[in-house]
């Protein structure tokens, strides 16, 4: 049981008869009182906000030549260099007009190039220009064609019917100057006409009723 004798030096040893003092109120109150909370401030967040990175800036493109190219090696150096790696002056009147005449065929090669690129960019528009003319036509050609091909069908219903109604009120009349016997003839085709026309109009409402009793319509 030596693990239970730490228990035994938790308070002092006293004189018999005396009370033991309290100091639980004295421990805390040596604790340090609550402060209240600081306030928080935008600008001393501030510091806290990574810079903003400069906008890149593009040099714009000029017409000076950057550089300064050796007559002898061939080797470019920059602006301002007065003589080469190997040893040829570069600041006399040769190597000025040298590089004059190097810089002035650059020139020339570069506003050659851009006529290029921009006669080929127009060429492009055209073409697709006149692709989109050609969509356009053969789209109209084929509207206008089907536009004939069903005013040619309706003219041509038309004219059947029509057609059949002349022969029919031609048939009719004669079958009248028969007599009895034509006038039989004429109500048996009336009847049969009817009969079909009846039979067709079942069919048509059949085949838009289901047979739950809904209309094809409603589903």
């Amino acid at each position: 049981m030596k693990f239970l004798t730490r228990f035994q030096r938790l308070e002092r040893s006293r004189r018999a008869g005396e009370e033991a003092r309290r100091t639980t109120g004295e421990r805390f109150r040596a604790i340090e009182p609550a402060s209240p909370i600081p306030e928080v401030r935008a600008g001393d967040l501030a510091r806290f906000v990574p810079a903003a990175d400069a906008p890149l800036e593009l040099q714009s493109p000029s017409d000076a030549q950057p550089f300064v190219r050796c007559p002898a090696c061939g080797v470019d150096s920059l602006l301002g260099t007065r003589r080469c790696t190997c040893g040829t002056a570069l600041d006399t009147l040769e190597a000025v007009a040298f590089n004059t005449a190097l810089w002035d065929r650059h020139l020339e090669e570069r506003a050659r190039h851009d006529a290029e690129q921009q006669r080929a960019r127009a060429e492009d528009l055209d073409e697709a220009r006149r692709l989109q003319q050609e969509r356009r036509a053969l789209g109209e050609s084929i509207a206008r064609e089907i536009a004939e091909r069903e005013s040619l069908g309706a003219g041509r219903r038309l004219s059947w019917g029509l057609t059949s109604v002349v022969l029919a009120v031609c048939g009719a009349l004669l079958l009248l100057r028969l007599g009895p016997v034509g006038r039989g003839v004429l109500a048996f085709l009336l009847g049969a006409a009817c009969v079909r026309w009846v039979v067709g109009w079942v069919r048509r409402r059949s085949g838009e009723i289901d047979p739950g009793g809904g209309s094809s319509v409603d589903r």
